[in-house]
């Protein structure tokens, strides 16, 4: 029976994050068209591309802000009350913000949008309660390959979800239309995430105590990243990767947009022909290689990979390369998400699994909120987000290459 709970909790897990990446990568590719286009009547024609590029850059940055300070909290409180509750709250917090969302579109309010990207953004602090969900139950010897397969569902989820919203936003429903279904289509996918919740996740923690949840969790957490020196060079290192890697993913649209033509459709198809290399990788290299060689080391060469990767275009551009460069750049990504998960896990204990995945979060989240609001540098060059992404994952890995989790007593 408590076999049978854990595969149940597991297999409920992997389906909550499918949906969940779905529902994300949905809108992923409507917002720059949404602010780039030249017929969107969300911003006037006079608008100039550095301030387009600000707002975009604006708009996006409100989730991780939000999830900068829902994701520790929620991790701390799924350690004393449990991993269920909060889950079924924060996807709760999602459907809302898709909703909000609809309405910002049909009143061309970028308020309502940014106020539905801090719903979907409380929301996305549930990752560090699945992620201490997973670790609940998971063994050493199986840890890297239940976070490998997460993230290879997410992935999944992502490739399925911008061709979705890509194709969604040219089409009509009744009073739904362009850019309007997307969002619909979220909000409708977030309430099946709350049944599945409900009926097929079986509880990982058991309860122990209650807490209050403070606002000021996330700035406490990390502050606390920083001063934990078993973890501070790799959660720097993974701070300037998220920073490069957003950075580079959230503004290379805009590229695509002014020197390609490319609409929300063929937007989506690119960001789907990563996201399928994503979870396939995800999915089938990180157990081989994590059995064969240490996590440390992967995360490593992972780093260099994806930076020479992101190069590439600087080199030779044509549209058609990228489909190859991106699945060369999504497949040694997809080490980097799990390999580090388990790095950080293997060092924590049962009892503080959600609160150091919360502080992993921070990290994360710190990285989301400043590379957007980088957007701004669209003014100088659109080669802004390659060079960006290069330098900073480089920068990453010189780090991570001074850092005793490569060299190991």
């Amino acid at each position: 029976m408590k076999i049978f709970k854990k595969y149940a909790s597991l297999s409920s897990i992997l389906l909550m994050f499918f949906i969940d990446y779905i529902g994300i990568g949905i809108v992923y590719p409507i917002f720059s068209s949404m602010i780039f286009n030249a017929n969107s009547t969300i911003l006037s024609p006079e608008t100039s591309q550095a301030t387009r590029g600000l707002i975009l850059g604006i708009i996006i940055a409100l989730m991780p802000a939000a999830k900068f300070f829902s994701g520790p909290i929620l991790g701390s409180l799924s350690d004393r009350i449990g991993r269920k509750r909060l889950i079924l709250t924060s996807i709760s917090f999602g459907a809302l913000g898709y909703i909000i969302a609809l309405a910002g579109v049909w009143s061309a309010s970028l308020s309502l949008l940014a106020l539905s990207r801090i719903m979907v953004g409380i929301a996305a602090g549930n990752e560090a309660v699945g992620s201490a969900a997973i670790a609940d139950v998971s063994t050493p010897g199986n840890k890297a390959k239940h976070f490998g397969l997460t993230y290879m569902v997410a992935g999944f989820g992502f490739a399925f979800g911008p061709f979705l919203g890509g194709k969604l936003s040219t089409m009509n429903f009744g009073i739904f239309t362009g850019y309007a279904v997307p969002f619909l289509f979220a909000a409708l996918l977030s309430l099946i995430n709350i049944l599945l919740a409900i009926f097929l996740f079986k509880e990982t923690r058991k309860i122990t105590q209650t807490t209050q949840a403070k606002i000021s969790f996330g700035i406490a957490h990390l502050g606390k990243a920083w001063s934990m020196a078993e973890f501070y060079l790799l959660f720097l290192s993974i701070f300037f990767y998220f920073f490069g890697w957003s950075f580079y993913w959230e503004f290379i649209q805009v590229n695509w947009i002014k020197c390609y033509k490319l609409d929300a459709s063929m937007i989506g198809n690119f960001y789907s022909w990563g996201a399928l290399f994503y979870a396939i990788s995800a999915g089938l290299l990180v157990q081989p290689i994590v059995s064969r060689f240490k996590p440390e080391r992967t995360l490593l060469y992972a780093l260099i990979a994806c930076a020479s990767s992101l190069a590439f275009p600087l080199l030779f551009a044509p549209l058609w390369a990228y489909w190859i460069y991106i699945p060369i750049q999504q497949s040694f990504g997809s080490l980097i998400f799990p390999v580090t998960g388990t790095i950080i896990s293997n060092k924590c204990s049962g009892d503080t699994q959600g609160e150091i995945m919360g502080i992993f979060n921070s990290v994360q989240s710190l990285a989301l909120i400043l590379s957007p609001c980088a957007g701004v540098l669209l003014g100088l060059s659109i080669k802004i987000p390659l060079i960006v992404g290069t330098v900073t994952l480089l920068l990453a890995a010189l780090i991570l290459s001074r850092s005793q989790h490569v060299h190991p007593d």
